[in-house]
């Protein structure tokens, strides 16, 4: 397993964590938007990290291999959903943290991110391995 893929997960087990606790913990808390706010942060890295450093060579070798290039394409548009409702989940959170709803929509987009991240690391991390063993 490369050096990247192991951070990869590492990140991915980190963002996993805080949603646990942020879903245990009081959301209202001090504690509870400390660790929403530790989640803004920690999900914003990893996205820039994928960006930066495993999408651009998945993308490389879905020039040549239509089958990725499709599964790519539906990975970047549930991404796209996944993004824009975390962070118009944040806006509200900004605007009014003690809102009624806060505590639903934060177990909706959890779920949300879970399951991406459980597709990522059982589709497209394999594919990334599979790419860059072949280097």
């Amino acid at each position: 397993m490369s050096d990247y893929i192991k951070m990869w997960r590492k990140e991915h087990a980190q963002i996993l964590e805080v949603l646990l606790q942020v879903l245990q913990l009081d959301i209202f808390s001090r504690v509870g938007q400390t660790k929403l706010q530790e989640l803004k942060r920690s999900l914003e890295a990893h996205l820039k990290s994928e960006d930066l450093g495993f999408f651009p060579v998945l993308k490389k070798a879905a020039e040549t291999d239509t089958d990725l290039r499709r599964e790519l394409f539906l990975f970047a548009a549930d991404m796209d959903k996944i993004a824009a409702e975390t962070r118009a989940f944040f806006r509200k959170v900004e605007n009014d943290s003690m809102g009624k709803d806060i505590p639903a929509e934060f177990r909706r987009i959890s779920a949300m991110i879970k399951s991406r991240i459980f597709r990522e690391e059982n589709l497209l991390m394999k594919e990334y391995e599979k790419v860059t063993s072949r280097k």
